[in-house]
């Protein structure tokens, strides 16, 4: 561990360790990722792995869709199979309204240069023929999505930031930051101590504890995500689908697991790790009644994932007013890991230049206060 680095990272997922690589790649400084459990232990390894751009908002759109490109050369990018499929990403609508709502989704859409199929109730039946007939009302399919490994993806970063000369230590906590006068100076760690003058809090469900080390306080909550693994089954399906009005997504895997997860209808802020014999009940029932020939198929495995959530579900993404030097890439929900690549290169644009994209501009922590939220129709979302 060097004294001095230009840039400390707090956080090794995938936000953390694609920051920590484009730093690299693109500018001369000295970056340092601190991680408290291993790399990927937190949501970045604990996702459905589905990847897409086509979303309601010119903000979600803008950010994801440069996430998306990169995604497609990734793994030549770094020099390691990230697996990523694009095989495509059908959003499945199950009523009426939600089809009416795909529409305009679709329109933002083209208006910001995104090509993607609108599916009456028939043409999803034939492109996806063992979905259940009775909770199709349409769909809007992204040729260009998919799904990737969330492990190769962590590997392929790390490897690739280490290559560059980039520090990572695992299994080492910070402590502290300590300011003065109104500017981040050093960086307390089990570890010992650095000194920077750029601290980036990329902590995931971990990161208010960060914030409040700098005296800052987040408008952020935690959440848990489940996910569940099947036994492998004659592959049928080769789209990744979400069902935003069931609160459910899934893939098949190359061996024809299926991955994926669904909430129950009244999910609430929780920091148990422990997996819920109600949720796992919510995605055998929604799975099913998706697709019927599930009925049966055995549950291989489980787990949880703890995410950091804001009220308006979108991140926060840029430096904050009060502490010069601090930076935040946080509350990425259950979208952190699809958005890893863009958000890691959009924010250190802004570390390298000091201007601030403007993927990341309408992320910024000060909409809290301006009452410039944004809002994203097409996202598994508690209304609340």
């Amino acid at each position: 561990m060097h004294k001095h680095y230009d840039v400390v990272i707090v956080g090794g997922g995938i936000q953390g360790l694609s920051l920590a690589y484009y730093l690299a790649r693109d500018s001369l400084r000295r970056v340092v990722v601190f991680e408290k459990g291993y790399l990927g232990s937190g949501a970045s390894g604990r996702n459905g792995e589905m990847i897409r751009s086509a979303f309601g908002s010119r903000q979600w759109i803008g950010l994801w869709d440069k996430s998306l490109q990169l995604w497609e050369n990734l793994a030549a990018e770094l020099g390691f199979n990230v697996m990523f499929t694009r095989h495509g990403y059908m959003i499945l609508a199950t009523k009426p309204e939600e089809f009416d709502a795909l529409k305009q989704n679709q329109k933002t859409q083209r208006e910001h240069g995104l090509t993607t199929m609108l599916l009456d109730a028939e043409e999803v039946m034939r492109l996806i023929p063992a979905m259940n007939p009775a909770v199709i009302a349409g769909g809007l399919l992204q040729a260009q999505g998919g799904f990737a490994r969330h492990d190769a993806a962590i590997w392929g970063y790390a490897r690739a930031a280490r290559r560059l000369s980039v520090d990572i230590f695992p299994a080492t906590e910070v402590m502290d930051i300590v300011i003065k006068s109104g500017r981040v100076q050093s960086v307390k760690t089990s570890g010992g101590e650095v000194e920077t003058r750029t601290v980036v809090n990329v902590a995931g469900a971990h990161d208010q504890r960060i914030s409040k080390m700098a005296g800052i306080e987040l408008p952020t909550e935690v959440h848990r995500i489940e996910v569940m693994v099947t036994e492998p089954i004659k592959p049928f399906l080769t789209k990744a689908v979400s069902a935003p009005g069931l609160l459910c997504y899934m893939h098949q895997s190359a061996r024809g697991e299926f991955i994926g997860g669904a909430e129950k209808d009244d999910f609430v802020p929780s920091t148990s790790m422990k997996n819920s014999l109600g949720t796992t009940c919510a995605i055998a029932f929604k799975y099913v009644r998706i697709f019927p020939q599930l009925a049966g198929v055995r549950m291989m495995r489980q787990w949880t994932g703890l995410v950091s959530q804001t009220p308006d579900h979108a991140p926060i993404m840029g430096p904050v007013p009060e502490i010069e030097g601090f930076i935040l890439s946080v509350a990425w929900g259950g979208y952190g890991f699809m958005g890893g690549p863009g958000g890691g290169k959009a924010l250190s644009e802004y570390i390298i230049t000091g201007e601030v994209p403007p993927e990341i501009r309408p992320f910024n922590a000060e909409r809290f206060e301006t009452g410039k939220l944004v809002i994203e129709p097409a996202i598994i979302r508690k209304e609340h």
